[in-house]
Order: structure tokens, then sequence, then C-alpha cells
């Protein structure tokens, strides 16, 4: 029995058709297949890793930011420097693909991103994700049962 398991790619392409029309940053290496899938149907904008280290100043913002099949172009902690660029300064979104084993999900979670699953079929490659607006869960403690009460203020004295 042959079930077809979604591949990188694919689940790259739904994102980003899922949120269309919406500026979307590719970084990839040049003439990378998801460009082509994307290219026409999104606002799309093609970077290679290297070049976002250096010349970024002038990028907008962009709402989506694809980092795939880039991991390894770049030395680890340029690549650390490039996915914190993406996630402060230069996207909202962000959905990486990054082997599993030099890139595990506890170094990603200290760069703020959380797996979101792994692709056994294409090797050892996992998906992390990062959003600008849900990436700080509201802990059960932050609400006004814990808080001051006006009720005790003119009971006790802190």
């Amino acid at each position: 029995m042959d079930i077809h398991q979604p591949a990188p790619l694919d689940d790259l392409t739904r994102v980003a058709l899922d949120l269309a029309p919406c500026s979307t940053l590719l970084v990839a290496p040049a003439a990378h297949p998801l460009y082509e899938r994307l290219a026409g149907q999104t606002e799309l904008i093609h970077r290679k890793p290297g070049e976002l280290l250096d010349d970024w100043q002038d990028m907008p913002r962009q709402r989506l930011a694809l980092l795939i099949d880039s991991m390894d172009s770049l030395p680890p902690r340029q690549m650390e420097i490039l996915i914190a660029r993406l996630r402060d300064q230069l996207c909202e979104t962000l959905y990486c693909v990054a082997d599993s084993l030099t890139w595990p999900a506890e170094r990603m979670l200290a760069l703020g991103l959380r797996p979101l699953g792994h692709y056994p079929q294409a090797g050892l490659p996992a998906l992390y994700h990062f959003d600008l607006y849900d990436y700080k869960r509201t802990p059960e403690w932050l609400n006004a049962r814990h808080w001051a009460h006006p009720e005790l203020w003119d009971k006790f004295r802190w």
C-alpha cells in the first residue's frame, strides 16, 4: 500500500498559496523548484542566504518567508544570524526546512521556531515555524486573578 506523504516543497507551496496574495520572501539557492511553483501566484522575492547577510536594510518587511535548502550554505553562526534577522526584521511568518541532525529541535527552539513535523521519506528534514502574532503563548498565571486586588488595598500593607 503506497500512502502519499507530503514533501517539504508541497507543504511550503500550500502555505504560500493559502496566504496568497501576500508578499513572500523565498530564501533558497538559485533556480529552486519552489520558485517555479510560486512564480506568478504570489508576490515573490527570491534571495540567496548570503545576500541577506550583507544587503538587507532596504528590503521591506514581508508577510511570509520560506527558508529551504539553505541551512548548510552558510556557517552555523551566520545562519543563526540570518534566521534571527528573518524572524525579527524581514518577515512576520517564517517557515524553515532544516536537517534535523545538524539543526535539532532544541537549537531551533532556541531561535524561536517551533517544530511542525518531519519528512522521513526525504531523509531527515524537519519543518519549523515562527509567527510574530502567536510566538509567545500567554501563560496561565498572566490573568486578573493573579494580580492586584483593589478590594484588599485598605486591609493589608505590603
